[in-house]
C-alpha cells in the first residue's frame, strides 16, 4: 500500500474526515478547534485547515475561531447524493467503455480476482482491504473517460456518511453482490459498449444506495472527538498515512 508525507491539516482532514462518514461522529456534532488540538496531539492550525476543507467538502459548518457543527444528512439528501453519483459515474463509464487502455482492463480483471478474497472478511483490515480496492477499481474507470470536468464534478458530489459502516455490517452478503456488479461492468466495457457499461454503473451505484437507505440508522453512534469523546493521537500520523485515505475518490461507495 503506498505512504505518502502529508501535512498535519491533511492527515486531520483524512482522519476527521473518515470518522464523519462511517457515522462515529454523528451529525449536529460539535468539532472545536483547542479540543481537537490537544486529543490529536498538533496545533489548532491544521485543525483549522482540516475544518475548513470539510466545510469546502459539505461535511460540516465551519466558522472561525469557535469550530465547526458536523452537517446531519437526511435521508433525502442521501438519495440525492446517489442519483448523482449514478448520474456521473454512469457517464465515465459510458466514455470509458470507448477509451479504456488494455491495461486498465487487465487492472481491473485484477482488482475483482483480489476483491473476491475479502467479500466475506469479517475483520477490519479485510474489510478495510477490501475497500482499498474498490476504490482503486472506480477510480481507474473515472480517470479512463479522461475527462477532467467529469472527474472534478465526481469528487464534488463526495462520499454519504454511513456508506463505511453499512459496507462492514451486513456479513458479506451486499458485498458479494457488489462484486458481481463489477464483473458486469468490466464485460461491458471489455465489450467497449458504452451504453451497457453506462447502465451496468447506474444499477451498481443505485444499489449502493438502496443498502444504505435500508440500514437501521437508529444504531447508536460513538461520540465526536472534541465534543465528549478522547481520540487515540497514535491514529493521526501526519508523517506517514494510508494514500487512499487522501484520494478525493478513495472510499467504499461500491
Amino acid at each position: 500500500m503506498e505512504i505518502v508525507s502529508v501535512t498535519g491539516g491533511q492527515a486531520a482532514f483524512a482522519y476527521l474526515r473518515g470518522r464523519i462518514l462511517s457515522g462515529e461522529i454523528p451529525g449536529n456534532a460539535t468539532l472545536r478547534e483547542q479540543a481537537l488540538a490537544e486529543e490529536l496531539g498538533v496545533s489548532r492550525t491544521p485543525i483549522r485547515e482540516a475544518l475548513r476543507r470539510l466545510d469546502e467538502t459539505g461535511l460540516v459548518e465551519f466558522v472561525p475561531n469557535k469550530g465547526a457543527t458536523v452537517i446531519a444528512w437526511t435521508t433525502e439528501q442521501m438519495r440525492e447524493t446517489y442519483y448523482l453519483r449514478a448520474m456521473l459515474e454512469s457517464r465515465a463509464a459510458g466514455l470509458a467503455a470507448v477509451r479504456i487502455f488494455d491495461g486498465d482492463l487487465a487492472r481491473l480483471a485484477d482488482l475483482i480476482t483480489l476483491m473476491d478474497e475479502f467479500v466475506l472478511a469479517e475483520d477490519d483490515a479485510g474489510i478495510s482491504r477490501l475497500g482499498e480496492l474498490n476504490a482503486e477499481f472506480h477510480r481507474i474507470i473515472v480517470t479512463a473517460a479522461e475527462n477532467a470536468q467529469l472527474t472534478r464534478l465526481t469528487v464534488s458530489v463526495g462520499r454519504v456518511p454511513l456508506m463505511a459502516k453499512a459496507f462492514r455490517r451486513d456479513s458479506g452478503s451486499f458485498r458479494a453482490v457488489s462484486n458481481h456488479h463489477h464483473r458486469d461492468i468490466l464485460t461491458a466495457l471489455l465489450s467497449h459498449d458504452a451504453l451497457w457499461a453506462a447502465t451496468a454503473m447506474r444499477s451498481h451505484i443505485l444499489a449502493a444506495r438502496n443498502s444504505v437507505l435500508s440500514w437501521d440508522q437508529g444504531e447508536d453512534s460513538v461520540g465526536a472527538p472534541g465534543a465528549d469523546q478522547s481520540v487515540d493521537a497514535h491514529s493521526l500520523d501526519s508523517d506517514a498515512i494510508d494514500a487512499a485515505d487522501l484520494a478525493d475518490l478513495a472510499d467504499f461507495t461500491p
